[in-house]
C-alpha cells in the first residue's frame, strides 16, 4: 500500500445550483489540478467544498483572489491493490489505536483502490505513525 500525507482545504459557500461549477471553472482558469474534490450541503443554505490540490500554494493563491473563505487541514491518501476488504485491515488497525476517523472516501479503479482518510488534527501524527508502520 502506498501512503502519502495530503493537504486539504474546506471552502465555505452557499448551497445553491452552480456553486461547484463556479469553483471548478475558477480552478481551471487558474490552472489548478485537483487530486480530489467533494461538495456537501451542510444545512441552512450553506455548503462546503473540500478540495485536495496537487499544488497547495498555488491553490491558496487562486482562492484568495476569489474571495472565498478557506480552512486548511491534513489527511492521508492510501493506494493499493483493489480486492474485497482492501481497507478492512487498515481501518481495523486505526480503530485499535483509538483513532476516530471522521471521513473515509474510497474508490476502486480497475485493479487498484484509492482512499482518503481524515481524522481530528490532534490525532494526525498518531495516524501517521499507524500508517507508517503498515
Amino acid at each position: 500500500m502506498d501512503i502519502s500525507r495530503a493537504t486539504y482545504f474546506v471552502i465555505g459557500t452557499e448551497d445553491r445550483p452552480g456553486q461547484l461549477a463556479r469553483f471548478s471553472k475558477r480552478m481551471a482558469e487558474a490552472e489548478i489540478n485537483l487530486a480530489g474534490v467533494w461538495c456537501f450541503g451542510i444545512g441552512r443554505g450553506n455548503a462546503e467544498i473540500i478540495a485536495i490540490p496537487r499544488d497547495p500554494h498555488a491553490f491558496k493563491k487562486a482562492i484568495r483572489s476569489s474571495g472565498w473563505s478557506l480552512k486548511e487541514g491534513s489527511c492521508f491518501h492510501l493506494c493499493g491493490e483493489d480486492r474485497a476488504g482492501a481497507l478492512a485491515d487498515t481501518l481495523d488497525r486505526i480503530a485499535q489505536e483509538g483513532i476516530n476517523l471522521y471521513a473515509v472516501d474510497g474508490m476502486g479503479f480497475e485493479s487498484r483502490y484509492s482512499a482518503y482518510v481524515w481524522c481530528d488534527e490532534q490525532d494526525i501524527e498518531k495516524l501517521r505513525q499507524v500508517l507508517k508502520g503498515w
